[in-house]
């Protein structure tokens, strides 16, 4: 198995005693030394996603989680991952999703790129499958999985700047119940709904 933009591995590890061999690919050496650190049986390659080292048709599960939001042109990055699938073997993509609603999705855009400038694209469930089959997966199975989280959670000192933390708490004050993501107060800290969608295509 290959997890695409692994990052440190966390979502790769999940598959430890499932999977012969874990790769996990991302262009950062710094979060694949940690990965490596972290979970002794993982093999990291520093590579870019869409032009990965791995010859065609050769990695039975080739997994990309929480990568996409960060892609603006997603169908060659789908394409290269359906390049080095095997025949048989299966693409998993997991990422963030958000409703239908173009005004919702705007919003949501504008809180994600207000957190992370790094985010460069919100999309609902119907884009998600619009690029698959663009890319020439075919969708065998998906499903979205809602999970309770907190903003203290999603952002937190050192980790981001306490000026963007309270422009961010500004926003979801402001503009929190346009967002889809049912944010509410809780104490100090506000929760939210996370919305994941699952889709496991065979390329």
């Amino acid at each position: 198995m290959c997890e695409v933009g692994a990052g440190t591995g966390n979502f790769l590890s999940l598959f430890s005693g499932r999977a012969g061999w874990l790769l996990a690919a991302d262009l950062t050496p710094g979060m694949l030394l940690e990965g490596r650190r972290r979970f002794d049986d993982v093999t990291a390659v520093c590579s870019d996603g869409f032009r990965l080292p791995f010859k065609s048709g050769s990695i039975d599960l080739v997994a990309t989680a929480q990568t996409l939001h960060h892609i603006y042109e997603p169908v060659p990055f789908l394409k290269e991952l359906r390049r080095v699938a095997r025949p048989g073997g299966r693409v998993l993509i997991v990422d963030q999703v958000v409703p239908e609603s173009l005004e919702k999705a705007t919003v949501r855009h504008e809180l994600e790129v207000l957190r992370d400038p790094s985010h460069a694209a919100t999309r609902p469930a119907s884009a998600f499958r619009i690029v698959l089959r663009a890319a020439g997966l075919e969708i065998i199975d998906e499903r979205v999985v809602d999970s309770q989280s907190s903003l203290s959670k999603w952002m937190w000192p050192g980790e981001f700047p306490a000026e963007r933390i309270a422009e961010v708490r500004d926003f979801i004050e402001r503009y929190g119940d346009q967002t889809g993501m049912d944010w509410q107060r809780s104490g100090d800290d506000w929760s939210y709904v996370r919305h994941r969608m699952m889709l496991l295509a065979r390329p």
